[in-house]
């Protein structure tokens, strides 16, 4: 139960019991807490203040049993950069942190067409990933870029795709990035925070530790796709609107690609998926009134990026730029992006101090939601400790 304001509600969670082994591709890697079944190495590791933004809040109290101390979600809506254009912001902490750091700050984005809450707040057999890592006492934080979730989308999306051009593209969403960076630094008077992103979210993550070295910590790539996917185009490209529309079912397909079909619906059982379109379905309630199964949208710039940058076979950013630490993680059935997506990434992660790629068996690209969540929490927590 969710109280607004004032009110506290606290829900206990249970964690899950399906066990997990995890393959860590990096020797240095730190153990997590259960011993892995088997690991195998593939890669050796090498080694301004800005004004507060007004928010509306949301408060909760939550109660794990990851950890004796309860758990405050606090939601808010900041400014962006374009009048009009606010931003969804959740944080998870616990309640009695009151010391904050950089080195123990986290900030999530999401992928081009799941809202954050969706995924990394997703509380499906046991705490989320973000409730787990708070727990842990990191300081996390999640935000929708313009055009998802309980971020603002435009007028544009009520009318016909065809009647604008694609919202949302990528360096629109690095910028709202950024303003999330900024108040997030602002607020808890930290120069730097840890960056995590999912799917397209690494490439809007990877973008702006690439601009901004100087207020990265560390970061975590998880599901990279390729920085170039040269392909033949089209004769006659088709026209891209301003968003896209999707169901539940058919996302699922598309994030699960690759994974057997007996075991579909063991590493995302029945009771998880209902959760997680709940969630989808909070965010865009709308979508229930365009039909039966309701019918989202999102927006349609990571396809015109696709076409402008990934399939030109044109990098949005220049790995070789990034200086901050940086963990990569990928699903053993991930066959939307694939473990070469993320080989070929960690050879251009030239400049980092410390780099590290995690393959998680029995995981696909969608593992944040899956039962492989947990052993990907383990790898996170692990790898920032260790930096």
């Amino acid at each position: 139960m969710r109280l607004r304001l004032l009110a506290f509600a606290a829900r206990p969670a249970k964690r899950s019991d399906v066990g997990n082994r995890h393959d860590d591709l990096s020797p240095r890697a730190r153990p997590p807490t259960e011993r892995p079944e088997s690991m195998r190495s593939i890669f050796p590791t090498l080694g301004s203040a800005l004004a507060l933004l007004a928010a509306t809040t949301t408060l909760e109290a939550r109660a794990t049993e990851a950890s004796a101390n309860r758990l405050v979600t606090e939601d808010a809506r900041i400014a962006s950069d374009t009048p009009g254009i606010e931003l969804f912001l959740r944080n998870v902490r616990q309640e009695t942190l009151t010391r904050f750091g950089s080195d123990r700050t986290i900030l999530y984005i999401h992928g081009s067409t799941q809202p954050s809450e969706a995924v990394f707040d997703l509380r499906a057999g046991g705490a989320s990933a973000a409730e787990q890592l708070a727990a842990r006492g990191y300081d996390v934080w999640l935000v929708n870029v313009r055009g998802y979730g309980q971020s603002t989308r435009p007028d544009s999306f009520r009318r016909p795709a065809a009647e604008g051009e694609p919202f949302g593209r990528t360096a629109e969403a690095v910028r709202d990035l950024g303003a999330a960076v900024d108040h997030i630094r602002a607020r808890r008077g930290v120069s730097r925070l840890a960056l995590i992103g999912w799917s397209w979210g690494t490439i809007i993550t990877g973008g702006y530790a690439a601009e901004h070295p100087d207020r990265v910590a560390s970061l975590v790539l998880i599901g990279p796709p390729g920085i170039t996917q040269a392909q033949q185009a089209a004769a006659t490209p088709a026209r891209i609107g301003v968003w896209q529309e999707w169901t539940a079912a058919a996302a699922l397909k598309r994030l699960q690609a690759g994974v057997p079909d007996a075991e579909a619906a063991r590493i995302f059982p029945a009771a998880w998926r209902e959760r997680w379109e709940g969630e989808l379905l909070r965010g865009q309630p709308e979508a229930a009134e365009r039909g039966d199964p309701p019918v989202f949208r999102s927006p349609a710039g990571v396809r015109a990026d696709g076409d402008a940058f990934w399939q030109a076979g044109k990098a949005f950013y220049d790995p070789a730029k990034i200086t901050a630490p940086t963990l990569i993680v990928v699903g053993e059935w991930d066959g939307l992006t694939p473990l070469a997506a993320s080989q070929a990434l960690f050879a251009q992660l030239r400049s980092t101090p410390t780099r590290r790629l995690v393959e998680l068996p029995r995981a696909t690209h969608f593992v944040l939601a899956e039962t492989g969540r947990d052993a990907a929490v383990r790898e996170i927590a692990n790898f920032l400790a260790a930096e």
